[in-house]
């Protein structure tokens, strides 16, 4: 089961219909105008059309959203549920740490550059969990 931390996270987009299409093709989801939720994962954004394409300003490197899976096997599994719906990726699968704890992670970027991340953490920091 899917564990993410609820963000709702507002997005400002250069092109909103295009960035609503982008959505609900990667996550699999149908959004009411222009905000997406999914409670079973957690996840909630809305989009919003920017008035100038200045007023779009996503972090460089940093996730805008972060969610959290429960098990090196689920994040796997997403990945490439993401990936086979045309996901663009910031970056895929690899291992890190979150305070001094084994993570591994991925992150989708949408069309204006903004990252959505996801994460497992290793049980008990367990040294298997790196593959």
């Amino acid at each position: 089961m899917l564990n993410f931390q609820r963000s709702e996270q507002q997005i400002i987009v250069s092109d909103l219909e295009l960035s609503k299409d982008y959505y609900s093709t990667i996550f699999g989801i149908k959004g009411t105008d222009s905000k997406f939720i999914d409670e079973q994962k957690k996840l909630a954004l809305t989009l919003v059309q920017a008035a100038d394409v200045s007023e779009i300003h996503p972090k460089k490197l940093l996730p805008e959203v972060y969610g959290f899976v429960d098990t090196v096997e689920e994040l796997y599994s997403l990945y490439l549920t993401y990936r086979e719906n045309g996901a663009l990726f910031a970056f895929n699968p690899r291992d890190t740490y979150d305070n001094g704890q084994r993570a591994k992670e991925f992150a989708i970027r949408d069309l204006d550059g903004y990252i959505i991340a996801f994460k497992t953490m290793s049980p008990n920091n367990d040294e298997s969990f790196v593959k």
